[in-house]
């Protein structure tokens, strides 16, 4: 089955109702799915920093409702994306601080999914919520559901051909003690699922001998936070339809349904001067194109430097020879 991600007008509805499997107790809830499909390890990894008669399955799913009530929505398209995944090869390690967040909660969904995350089972990155959490700066990874159960299924005896019937059949025996016996129980209506959660300290997180996986992932999100505050990005408030507001107000809280699409501003493509060079300094008696890349600004403000992207130009008075060739492709939205 393809996996479709929604629009932005459909994020609030997705918030909704992700919420509202989070705040499920019973045996259809997030809190029971994680103690079904978690590994025994994942189960108990935040146990010891949690209050007695808390298991970390319960704090996940309770965290994750609180947090998704009060959320800013963001729906990231694929163009932004792409800049964001291809930024944060070069993006180093620097100071973290809560201004650097688009919002202190919040809830992203990437139009096109950036990366897949080798550390569970190779899945696409679809969607991160984040939010404080015992006293760091939590981030939840989650995929499409269609694509963790073929994940799933995957595990069971290889057939000649596919078969979805007894792919959903097997699903049910496989969890029919845990769950009820119909595989709606076991992909929500959000079309979410939760993969793992990473805590983040304030500063410049360590990183010493964390996989290379997961410094990519975090690099991938700092890089698109960092953008989305850039002149590069446009952020435009668009409201769910009708028929989804309805929907999210049967449900009974008053969620927001308000989401800030970010998109990739036209790019200028060319400029007169090297903007590290100081006006007047230099004259130049050729253009060159300069790739994209990060520069440490400072900030009086806060008293530090911060990561901004540079994009790709073309530098140099107009008019003058181009060095490299005469024709230059430029690829712009």
């Amino acid at each position: 089955m393809a996996v479709t991600t929604p629009t932005a007008r459909e994020i609030p509805e997705v918030r909704a109702d992700l919420a509202a499997w989070a705040a499920d107790r019973g045996r259809d809830g997030m809190a029971n799915w994680l103690h079904c499909f978690m590994s025994p390890e994942g189960r108990t990894s935040y146990d010891d920093l949690l209050p007695p008669g808390i298991t970390t399955t319960q704090a996940l799913a309770a965290r994750t409702a609180a947090g998704l009530r009060t959320a800013e929505l963001f729906y990231v398209t694929a163009d932004m994306t792409a800049l964001a995944h291809h930024a944060s090869t070069s993006l180093t390690d620097f100071e973290m601080r809560p201004e650097d967040l688009p919002a202190p909660v919040g809830m992203l969904v990437f139009e096109d999914p950036p990366m897949r995350y080798e550390a569970v089972g190779d899945q696409p990155i679809r969607l991160i919520t984040w939010g404080p959490w015992l006293g760091h700066l939590a981030i939840d990874y989650w995929t499409g559901t269609r694509e963790y159960l073929d994940q799933v299924t995957a595990a069971q005896p290889r057939r000649a051909a596919p078969d979805p019937a007894e792919n959903e059949r097997w699903l049910r025996e496989r969890f029919a003690h845990v769950a009820p016996a119909r595989v709606a129980a076991l992909h929500p209506g959000h079309g979410f699922t939760y993969l793992r959660t990473t805590l983040i300290e304030a500063g410049t997180p360590d990183l010493t001998g964390t996989p290379d996986g997961d410094v990519a992932l975090l690099r991938l999100i700092q890089a698109t936070w960092l953008l989305m505050g850039q002149s590069l990005a446009t952020s435009e408030r668009v409201a769910a339809d009708r028929a989804s507001r309805r929907r999210i107000q049967r449900l009974g809280r008053d969620y927001g349904t308000e989401v800030r699409l970010i998109r990739l501003r036209r790019a200028r493509t060319e400029r007169g001067t090297d903007p590290a060079e100081q006006p007047g300094t230099r004259e130049y008696q050729h253009r060159w194109v300069v790739r994209g890349h990060w520069k440490n600004q400072w900030y009086a403000s806060r008293n530090a430097h911060r990561p901004i992207w540079i994009s790709p130009y073309i530098a140099g008075p107009e008019g003058a020879p181009l060095i490299g060739g005469e024709k230059v492709f430029v690829l712009a939205r």
